[in-house]
Protein backbone atom coordinates (compact mmCIF):
# COMPACT_ATOMS: atom_id res chain seq x y z
CA UNK A 1 0.00 0.00 0.00
CA UNK A 2 2.77 1.81 0.88
CA UNK A 3 3.64 4.13 -2.40
CA UNK A 4 7.24 4.65 -3.67
CA UNK A 5 10.00 6.33 -1.32
CA UNK A 6 7.32 6.30 1.34
CA UNK A 7 7.08 3.60 4.68
CA UNK A 8 3.92 1.51 5.07
CA UNK A 9 1.24 3.09 7.34
CA UNK A 10 1.41 1.22 11.02
CA UNK A 11 -2.39 0.75 10.89
CA UNK A 12 -3.90 -2.21 8.79
CA UNK A 13 -6.89 -1.85 6.70
CA UNK A 14 -9.10 -3.41 9.15
CA UNK A 15 -8.27 -1.38 11.70
CA UNK A 16 -8.64 1.91 9.40
CA UNK A 17 -11.78 0.72 7.72
CA UNK A 18 -13.22 -0.01 11.25
CA UNK A 19 -12.87 3.79 12.03
CA UNK A 20 -14.48 4.78 8.94
CA UNK A 21 -17.73 3.37 9.35
CA UNK A 22 -17.94 4.59 12.88
CA UNK A 23 -17.50 7.79 11.41
CA UNK A 24 -20.11 7.46 8.30
CA UNK A 25 -22.22 5.83 10.81
CA UNK A 26 -22.25 9.03 13.32
CA UNK A 27 -22.18 11.23 10.62
CA UNK A 28 -25.43 9.59 9.01
CA UNK A 29 -27.16 9.61 12.50
CA UNK A 30 -29.11 6.25 13.55
CA UNK A 31 -32.25 6.68 12.20
CA UNK A 32 -30.46 6.99 8.09
CA UNK A 33 -28.06 4.24 9.00
CA UNK A 34 -30.79 1.85 9.80
CA UNK A 35 -32.55 2.87 6.97
CA UNK A 36 -29.69 2.33 4.54
CA UNK A 37 -28.93 -0.83 5.92
CA UNK A 38 -32.54 -2.05 5.24
CA UNK A 39 -32.72 -0.30 1.79
CA UNK A 40 -29.55 -2.30 0.98
CA UNK A 41 -30.72 -5.92 2.42
CA UNK A 42 -27.12 -7.13 3.14
CA UNK A 43 -26.43 -6.28 6.83
CA UNK A 44 -24.50 -3.10 6.52
CA UNK A 45 -21.75 -4.66 4.15
CA UNK A 46 -22.69 -1.89 1.40
CA UNK A 47 -22.75 0.56 4.38
CA UNK A 48 -19.18 -0.47 5.16
CA UNK A 49 -17.68 -0.62 1.45
CA UNK A 50 -19.18 3.25 1.42
CA UNK A 51 -17.43 4.23 4.45
CA UNK A 52 -14.08 3.41 2.59
CA UNK A 53 -14.20 7.00 0.70
CA UNK A 54 -12.96 8.03 4.44
CA UNK A 55 -9.91 5.25 4.44
CA UNK A 56 -7.46 8.43 3.97
CA UNK A 57 -8.66 10.95 6.05
CA UNK A 58 -8.83 8.25 8.86
CA UNK A 59 -5.56 7.02 7.82
CA UNK A 60 -3.86 10.48 8.28
CA UNK A 61 -5.96 11.30 11.90
CA UNK A 62 -4.48 8.16 13.34
CA UNK A 63 -1.13 9.69 12.05
CA UNK A 64 -1.49 12.67 13.63
CA UNK A 65 -3.00 11.60 16.83
CA UNK A 66 -0.93 8.71 17.31
CA UNK A 67 2.48 9.51 15.55
CA UNK A 68 4.17 7.84 12.71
Amino acid sequence: MAGKGKKASLYDDETVRDLSEKVYRKRLGPSDTASMIAKDKDNGEKLRERAGSLDTLSRAYLEVIYGE
